[in-house]
């Protein structure tokens, strides 16, 4: 039976760095399927990952194949509460930190791309 279940399966973070890990992960091999699945759920978070898809896929095939192989640097994990933390992170491809906020919901903890993208970022 877990068989059936394995394909579609993501891991559950279990902590905010698992969770904005396996966000950026995944989004960055192109496996937006899985992405979703460590996003957290609103209307304004899935206009942008939408949007972040979108850029993703406008991206050439050689821009696509530099993001899949560039790793993950963390710089820094700042817990603002025991439910609420925000990463600062960047690619080896182009160096550029970002800010991600990752918040804990009762599926584990999930991305929320309304910091990252919002009126307010950092």
């Amino acid at each position: 039976m877990v068989a059936c279940n394995s394909t579609n399966a993501v891991e559950k973070a279990d902590n905010p760095l698992d969770g904005g890990r396996y966000f950026i992960e995944n989004y960055m091999q192109g496996d937006m399927k899985k992405a979703q699945q460590y996003l957290l759920v609103d209307t304004q978070n899935q206009a942008y990952f939408d949007q972040i898809t979108k850029d993703y896929f406008a991206l050439d095939k050689e821009g696509r194949m530099q993001l899949r192989q560039a790793s993950i640097q963390i710089n820094e994990v700042k817990t603002i509460n025991e439910h609420t933390s925000t990463i600062l992170y960047q690619n080896s491809q182009d160096k550029t930190p970002r800010w991600v906020k990752v918040v804990f919901s009762p599926n584990g903890w999930k991305v929320d791309l309304k910091y990252s993208y919002g009126p307010n970022n950092l």
